[in-house]
This record gives structure tokens, sequence and C-alpha cells, in this order.
């Protein structure tokens, strides 16, 4: 019931900023996915998560436009898997690290004001073991990555949705 009734808000906001979101094209994504929902897994994906962060953060510095940035995703994979990798064997893990690139599914996001709807979009997307846990997502380009719990834990910044629909539907003035 929750569900449908932010499905149909962030249709409703969509609909009356359709141009905000068609900008949407122009975003390259992160993902990574965690091997379980255990405490020990959950940690390791944010450490995984800050070593790639770091690496696109050398990476991407200059990119010119998506196109750009993620051509070098596609040209440093080997690196974002090595630095993934090296991260998860600093921390004690032996189980396989994998990066690939392509062009994922995603859901709904806001980060700060801004909604990225869900939809394909393309990514780098790192994979710790069987990644079936809760997994954690941002834009790398243009950056959005934010480092809050809400994030981390892959839940619904519930504050930034409504702070997101006030301002499409409401011009930001109402209270």
């Amino acid at each position: 019931m929750i569900r449908r009734l932010f499905s149909a808000l962030l249709l409703a906001a969509l609909l009356c900023g359709g141009a905000r979101a068609a900008e949407m094209t122009e975003l390259v994504r992160l993902q990574v996915r965690a091997e379980s929902d255990d405490p020990e897994a959950q940690a390791l994906k944010l450490e995984v998560r800050d070593a790639c962060l770091r690496a696109a953060e050398l990476c991407l510095a200059d990119a010119a436009g998506a196109d750009e940035a993620y051509a070098r995703l596609v040209e440093h994979l080997d690196d974002f898997q090595a630095a993934a990798l090296r991260r998860a064997r600093e921390l004690g893990y032996a189980g396989p690290v994998r990066a690939e690139t392509g062009v994922f599914e995603f859901p709904d996001r806001v980060y700060g004001k801004l909604l990225v709807p869900a939809g394909e979009y393309r990514a780098l997307r790192v994979t710790i073991g069987a990644g079936e846990g809760h997994n954690w997502w941002c834009v790398l380009y243009p950056s959005l990555c934010r480092l809050n719990e809400a994030d981390a834990a892959g839940r619904i910044d519930a504050k930034g949705v409504l702070e997101w629909l006030r301002e499409k539907l409401f011009g930001g003035d109402a209270a």
C-alpha cells in the first residue's frame, strides 16, 4: 500500500516536472552489491564502495560529459576491479569480487532535491560474492554520491522525497 502511494506520488511529481526527468539520460551510475545481509557483508560493501569512489574521483575528475565518463569507466574497468578486490582482501574477504560495466536497472532515487527516476542506466557494478545482500548505489557522473546512513543501507530517503515533491508540486515556497 505504501509502495503504491509512493509510486503514485513520484509519478505525479514527474508529470509536473517532466523537463527535470528528461535530463536524467546524461548520468552514469555506481552499484555495489553485497554478498549477503549479514552485518559483516554489509560493512565490507561500504569499504569496497569507498575504494571505488576514490578510484572514480581520480578517473572521472575532468570528464567532459556522461559519454566520456562512461568510456573512462570501461577503459579503466581493470583498475576498479583491482581496487575493489584489494580492499576486500585487506579486510580478510577471500571470495570473488567482480566489476563490470553495462546498462543496468535502477530504482527511483532522491539525491537532495533531485529525483533520479527508475530505469536503465549506464553504470559500473561491483558484485561481492553472490551479490545477494542489500546494495548501495549512487550517480558517479555528475557526482551525486552521498555517504550517509540512508544511502548506505539502501533505504529510501523519505525526507528527501518529501522535500523534492514539495518543491515540484508547490514550487518550494509552501510550508
